[in-house]
């Protein structure tokens, strides 16, 4: 995605400004991080431990863009008043880690062009944040153990910065559902609850996207039926062309994310499946990368990186959640039942 950017002539230090924060301290060195980047040279550090933990400031008012402040030099700055003294460096708490604003101040950035489609919506409006929760306590919990060498054991946050593991993501949503067989046809209602409070997907539309999938199942488990719903942004570039590209984006065209704490209601209809005493439906929320959407080049491009190219796993749908029930033809109501 970089080099498409620069590319263009846009500003490089746009993208660099949170994928390589070190570039605020050095604007001067701004080409060469960029080649060092595009060249796919591996010794060069993006978001490591020091890049987070030298930011001094955030100002949270600044809007479009990162407005952390680093201040480099032997002290670096935590979350801990009990800190163990370090012959490596100096620390200092600093109460900025233990609030979103910390981490907003990247992950809440719009694409240039369209300033209003933040990525993480009305966070601050939520549930979550009026009981006084933050972003790190889902994808940073405590956990027992020494952050440090010959530090001592306590209750620590967690640095794997969860977001797409497997049981974080079974806790972001319910479903339930109804069906209403109506002669003929029947009518399937399926309510998809966001318990996040943000939205969902919040990052660049070209990595990802949610999709709520739905399967009809007829007599000896046939499948008779298949629909599935993309919840995410699509934008259209400077020639109104629709694009995944954020930063190309000038105008939003279709915006479909899940925002915060939202119940999204789904109507599918199908034929009632024939021949059968009932029918089985299978409801499932996936989420995954919309690689079949993607520019041929920029295509070729990702893979190279992988020895898999695009058949490596982490291009796989990854479901969320689950639901399955079985529907009788003559009564119409559907039993709800564990998914096999």
């Amino acid at each position: 995605m970089l080099e498409d950017y620069v590319s263009k002539g846009k500003d490089k230090r746009y993208c660099l400004n949170c994928h390589a924060p070190q570039s605020l301290v050095f604007p001067d060195l701004v080409d060469s991080m960029v080649k060092q980047i595009i060249s796919g040279d591996l010794t060069f550090e993006g978001v490591g431990c020091i890049q987070c933990h030298l930011i001094k400031t955030v100002d949270p008012n600044v809007k479009g863009h990162p407005s952390i402040k680093l201040e480099p030099g032997r002290t670096v700055f935590g979350g801990y008043k009990d800190f163990l003294e370090s012959k490596a460096h100096d620390s200092q708490y600093l109460d900025i880690f233990k609030k979103s604003d910390l981490c907003l101040a990247c992950h809440t950035v719009a694409p240039p062009g369209v300033p209003t489609a933040e990525a993480v919506g009305n966070w601050r409006g939520s549930k979550a944040a009026k009981e006084g929760k933050n972003c790190q306590t889902c994808h940073m919990p405590q956990g027992f153990d020494s952050s440090a060498n010959e530090e001592k054991k306590r209750d620590i946050a967690g640095h794997e910065f969860n977001g797409k593991s497997p049981a974080l993501r079974k806790q972001a949503f319910d479903l339930d559902y109804e069906t209403d067989i109506q002669g003929a046809q029947t009518k399937l209602t399926v309510k998809l609850k966001n318990l996040v409070p943000h939205n969902v997907p919040t990052t660049h539309p070209i990595w990802n996207q949610v999709y709520l999938q739905v399967i009809i199942k007829g007599l000896n488990l046939r499948e008779v039926f298949k629909e599935k719903r993309v919840y995410g942004r699509i934008f259209a570039d400077a020639k109104g062309n629709r694009t995944l590209l954020d930063h190309d984006a000038v105008k939003l065209l279709e915006d479909t994310v899940l925002k915060a704490e939202e119940t999204r209601v789904e109507t599918f209809t199908f034929p009632t499946p024939e021949a059968t005493p009932s029918f089985d439906v299978e409801i499932s929320l996936h989420y995954a990368t919309p690689g079949e959407l993607w520019p041929e080049a920029f295509a070729k491009r990702v893979a190279s990186f992988t020895p898999k190219g695009m058949t490596d796993p982490v291009f796989k749908p990854s479901e969320i959640t689950k639901r399955c029930g079985n529907t009788k033809v003559a009564e119409g109501k559907i039993q709800k039942r564990p998914c096999l």
